[in-house]
């Protein structure tokens, strides 16, 4: 057996920590030795009902203390580029919760960490871990699907902003709304399964209908304030982005809108198709194909093959095993600045009101 790996967490806040946590406890050879946050009751009270022997309040004070070959970093997102990058040099592998950062800037000053320091940087986009993500990524490998040339993706909900009046609404340290917050999981699924083109150019609308009434509110995120509250970020984001290769693709992420709710994904190929919408087709077999056979067209389930692992529980323990055995990582660091290329140039079109050029 490899010597045990110390993992520590920044932001015990934040409520991606819950899936880290049971995914630390989960991958063989890791122990959770610290965990941070700035709320000094709160990470207190974190630590003793884990059994987390470190509790900090500065994290550079955990990373000199512990000195952990192991860093999630759960903070809000204008804070994921410094402490990855402190992490990153301190000598710790890093896992990065999405977005990987606000401004591209960013991410190639992480890219570029990570690459002096000898170290592994992943992102936490985990849904790529879902069975029918896992099912239609397989498919599309295999040829099933021939050229894939135009994705439609959009995540909404209904009312389920988070965090309302915290970091969450707040864009200097969220850096957007929707489309940052969720929006970003459903681009990181589309450019995979598109084998990450290169992105040319992209357009965009943004809107707040709702926050700033303070309606629409959602039960996520740990702090919530009162109406009147800050609020200046997106609740519902629509983009469209070109790509090199020719294809294109349709993103839309909402926190609060009058419409029905849920996550949706088509993928569009020359020789066959494939959707997944659980609430369309039943939460047993989300994902269907479409194509054309013998007989004509067909339209049908797609069985997922007993395929159970899901979000954190998967990634990070693949994650640490791609550490041992020196390989990079699954969610590879590149693939997340993508990501934030897209969403940056999105709201700044947004703002001027015309395709920004990549």
């Amino acid at each position: 057996m490899s010597k045990t790996l110390r993992a520590a967490l920044i932001g015990a806040g934040a409520i991606a920590v819950n899936g880290h946590i049971p995914a630390y406890q989960q991958a063989e050879g890791v122990e959770i030795a610290a965990i941070c946050d700035v709320n000094s009751d709160r990470v207190a009270k974190v630590a003793a009902e884990i059994g987390i022997p470190g509790a900090f309040t500065d994290y550079k004070d955990m990373l000199a203390t512990v000195k952990p070959d192991l860093v999630s970093v759960c903070s809000p997102n204008a804070l994921h580029c410094a402490m990855a990058c402190d992490a990153l040099e301190a000598g710790a592998h890093v896992i990065c919760e999405k977005p990987m950062c606000l401004t591209y800037a960013d991410a190639e000053r992480m890219l570029a960490t990570a690459k002096a320091a000898g170290r592994t940087l992943t992102i936490g986009h985990h849904m790529r871990y879902q069975p029918a993500t896992v099912k239609a990524h397989e498919m599309i490998q295999q040829g099933a699907l021939g050229q894939v040339y135009y994705v439609k993706a959009s995540y909404l909900r209904r009312s389920g902003i988070p965090g309302y009046g915290s970091w969450f609404t707040n864009r200097d340290l969220a850096g957007g709304g929707a489309m940052m917050d969720i929006g970003c999981h459903m681009l990181d699924l589309s450019l995979w399964l598109m084998g990450h083109p290169k992105p040319v150019s992209v357009s965009a609308s943004t809107y707040a209908k709702f926050g700033p009434l303070a309606k629409g509110l959602g039960s996520w995120g740990d702090d919530h304030f009162g109406a009147g509250s800050r609020f200046d970020v997106d609740d519902l984001t629509t983009a469209f982005v070109r790509f090199a290769d020719g294809s294109t693709l349709t993103i839309e992420a909402s926190w609060a809108t009058h419409g029905s709710q849920g996550q949706n994904l088509q993928i569009f190929g020359t020789e066959g198709g494939l959707e997944l919408n659980a609430n369309l087709f039943g939460a047993e077999t989300p994902l269907r194909y479409f194509g054309e056979g013998p007989s004509g067209l067909c339209d049908e389930a797609v069985p997922l093959d007993g395929v159970s692992s899901r979000g954190h529980r998967a990634l990070i323990p693949d994650w640490v095993e791609a550490i041992r055995a020196g390989k990079p990582p699954i969610i590879q660091p590149e693939h997340g600045a993508l990501v934030v290329q897209i969403i940056e140039a999105a709201y700044k079109s947004a703002v001027v009101g015309a395709e920004i050029a990549l």
